[in-house]
């Protein structure tokens, strides 16, 4: 998993369930002893199940305290993902992990960890791309994202979700898929306003792409159908740190909430 140009990677593979949401239903040196040490503490976590209520931190949090750390490592953001096809033989390809997706507490995606922050993992996908229909029956993913400078791994599973622009029924979700459009650069927008599919026969574009994804007065143009806003909605998450005192943590979501125990890396 590790990449010499320091990518962080996910990697999904799929299983089997389905749901509905909106288009279609599958739906981010310090050196020395001391700040060794810090890295070890900040990790530690008590083997009792409940983590929270042992000092210990959640996945989100581990998670959070990963990111910052890999900030700076150029493509920190990529992510690998794999789907599987009518033959059940997998296909990967890579993505760009946007953020954190949040939704009011009273959503129905809205499953609370680390006092009221949202577990949903931003990306965003095009109508057209195989994955897409590749996941329609089966929306039950899992991510593997690797951090190659702190030797750690997220393996996190749940549904993957896609928002597209008939989800007039979700205003939250709706509003969160526009939201996503206008952020990403000129370059990504362009790309959805294409009519050739992706992995057939090459052909030229003949439609008219317009510059930027934005208009004559240069503001942004509206997500046109092919952009779709990806989220994953995970409820099992294993986490692994090589560095140092190995350690292992797996937190899962329940009818309750999540929980977390240590186990044997």
């Amino acid at each position: 998993m590790k990449c010499s140009c320091g990518f962080l990677y996910f990697c999904i593979t799929a299983s089997t369930t389905r749901t509905s949401f909106g288009f279609t239903r599958t739906i981010q040196q310090s050196t020395g002893a001391a700040a060794r040490f810090n890295t070890s503490s900040r990790r530690k976590m008590s083997t009792t199940a409940d983590s929270s209520k042992n000092g210990g931190q959640s996945w989100r949090s581990l998670m959070e305290t990963s990111i910052a750390e890999s900030r700076e490592i150029r493509g920190s953001n990529y992510v690998q993902m794999s789907t599987v096809n009518e033959d059940g033989e997998p296909r990967c390809r890579t993505i760009v992990f946007r953020g954190w997706q949040d939704v009011p507490e009273d959503h129905p995606l809205f499953h609370e960890v680390d006092n009221g922050k949202s577990c949903l993992l931003k990306m965003s996908t095009n109508k057209l791309s195989q994955k897409v229909s590749q996941n329609e029956k089966q929306d039950i993913t899992e991510i593997v994202w690797w951090f190659p400078k702190t030797s750690e791994q997220y393996r996190i599973r749940g549904r993957l979700i896609l928002i597209g622009d008939d989800n007039d029924d979700d205003p939250t979700l709706k509003s969160a898929r526009k939201e996503l459009w206008e952020k990403i650069s000129d370059p990504s927008r362009e790309s959805f306003f294409g009519t050739v599919v992706p992995g057939e026969q090459y052909e030229v574009e003949t439609s008219d792409i317009p510059s930027g994804g934005r208009d004559e007065d240069g503001k942004v143009l509206a997500p046109p159908v092919n952009f779709l806003l990806m989220l994953l909605d995970p409820t099992d998450v294993d986490y692994l740190r090589l560095t140092g005192e190995q350690y292992r943590q797996m937190d899962s979501r329940g009818p309750s909430g999540w929980s977390a125990k240590r186990v044997n890396p």
